[in-house]
């Protein structure tokens, strides 16, 4: 699967067809291409003949064509599992084509009534209204989605076109494959692609929004179904209660408009927010994402992140680690002087930098992880740097769980944006988590009990692995070519020159 854009540089070519290559790039980087997938297949166009001067514009087929090419170019492998997956992604792909043209109509039930009537209830207990009141109300009153109990109760028509939840463990490719699917959709498919993180940060914002209107998550919605007919997902993972108690309507909302998703995740839909408060709340927004997509397992006996060529020099675990981390800094500040800044988070919050220059900083673990950081957080820093340095981070335990969870979020949100990142660490990736074991592990290995630095958490078990591997591939120099071509193109040589000497 696996070897991303920079392959493109790395085929066996003559001298003369690798320098075409390299104009390849810039081209790419030129046509303001921001992400390896983007790259990989603007490459794989060039070199299979579909893009020359007179038909550079031409739109691709759709996905499976683009896969099919990677495959015979050596930049993905032949793996079953993915197989299957993007011929599912290829027949959505058709069908949406087939009816990119035609008006969206709303859906109903079979009882002729809307899901979502029109009828407007006003929220005079705030937007929250009790995190109960958000999904149901008491027996025969109106529910603040605006339908009644009744017509809840009836079956929903099928939808036209049926959105596709990828789900499987990390590294089996489902990311890679629905950014070939959202990549190769033509503008009118109005696609948007976010991480779910940054998408329910959005969502909050909006709310903020509308304070004081009616219904303000079904106005969030709307304002949404507007822009976007095919909404891209990727790590669809609830752990906030604030999040679970939105979800049901503000999807029910969208899927009424018409809209479209496709989603990846490590977990099947039952199994999303397992465990977390007032999960019976949740479970009408399960039982609706199941019909409005087909559930498709892609479990995968290949971890393709780890076998990415492995780049020194980015994660640092010797004795003299931070002393190294800090050298590795200084020579990427190119001469400019690190300096403290403030950057400005919403609401009126601000982070403190401890030493930034130009668009790399330094963070020790303690500042981004033993406070109360959030996501917000992380996103505002990686739109101020392309590089952050992070000292000092350790193993993790029972002691700090909270600290491991803000880890894990820090390095979704740092891999989502293609953020180069330095790490002095007290051990590597695999060994930082070898103390969370999720509840089936303990019972498994019960002797586990009776260690105090054992964290026994599903949620966590189950994030650690997805953890583990996005670190492995960010020291990669795949990695490194696919933040170039996002942050830094003037490093995209460089790092084509170093694997030619390698090679």
């Amino acid at each position: 699967m696996l070897s991303r854009a920079s392959s493109l540089l790395d085929f066996p070519y003559s001298p003369a067809r690798k320098l075409i290559a390299r104009h390849v790039f810039q081209a790419g980087i030129d046509m303001q291409i921001t992400t390896d997938t983007q790259m990989a297949c603007w490459g794989l166009k060039f070199f299979s003949g579909v893009v020359t001067e007179r038909n550079s514009d031409r739109l691709c087929n759709g996905p499976a064509a683009v896969y099919e090419q990677g495959l015979k170019a050596g930049i993905y492998r032949k793996d079953p599992r993915q197989h299957v997956t993007i011929q599912k992604l290829q027949n959505l792909f058709d069908h949406i084509k087939e009816h990119a043209d035609k008006p969206r109509l709303g859906r109903k039930r079979l009882s002729g009534l809307t899901m979502v009537e029109s009828v407007h209830k006003k929220d005079t207990d705030s937007i929250w209204g009790g995190l109960s009141g958000l999904l149901v109300r008491k027996k025969g009153s109106l529910s603040r989605g605006g339908s009644s109990t009744a017509a809840a109760a009836q079956p929903l028509v099928p939808p036209l076109i049926r959105g596709l939840y990828m789900y499987g463990g990390v590294g089996c490719g489902k990311t890679m494959l629905m950014d070939l699917f959202a990549n190769e959709a033509p503008a009118g498919f109005k696609v948007h692609r976010t991480h779910f993180h940054d998408f329910m940060l959005g969502i909050h914002n909006k709310l903020r929004n509308f304070k004081g209107k009616d219904d303000q998550v079904l106005r969030v919605a709307d304002q949404i179904a507007q822009d976007t007919k095919v909404l891209a997902l990727d790590e669809f993972f609830v752990t906030d209660v604030a999040d679970a108690m939105i979800l049901s309507r503000l999807f029910g909302r969208l899927w009424d408009h018409g809209l479209v998703l496709v989603a990846t995740s490590n977990r099947a839909p039952d199994k999303l927010y397992e465990g977390g408060l007032q999960r019976s709340l949740f479970l009408p927004f399960i039982e609706r994402l199941k019909v409005e997509c087909e559930a498709h397992d892609m479990i995968s006996p290949t971890d393709y992140r780890r076998l990415a060529k492995h780049q020194r020099g980015l994660y640092f675990t010797s004795q003299e680690r931070e002393e190294e981390l800090n050298e590795e800094f200084v020579d990427l500040a190119h001469g400019e002087e690190p300096t403290p800044q403030v950057v400005e988070v919403m609401m009126g919050r601000q982070i403190n930098v401890p030493l930034a220059a130009g668009k790399i900083c330094n963070f020790s673990f303690d500042d981004l992880c033993g406070r109360p950081v959030a996501a917000a957080d992380y996103l505002a820093l990686v739109e101020h740097y392309h590089t952050i340095a992070l000292s000092g981070v350790p193993i993790i335990t029972a002691a700090t769980r909270s600290e491991g969870y803000r880890f894990v979020t820090l390095i979704d949100v740092l891999y989502e944006h293609r953020v180069r990142m330095l790490i002095s660490a007290e051990a590597s990736p695999f060994e930082l988590f070898e103390n969370i074991v999720t509840q089936q592990e303990a019972e498994e290995r019960p002797h586990l009990k009776d260690r105090k630095d054992i964290i026994i958490d599903d949620n966590l078990g189950f994030s650690k692995e997805r953890t583990i591997s996005r670190l492995t591939e960010m020291q990669s120099t795949e990695y490194l070519v696919a933040h170039a071509q996002n942050h830094a193109p003037e490093n995209l040589l460089a790092l084509q020159e170093a694997q030619s000497k390698k090679q």
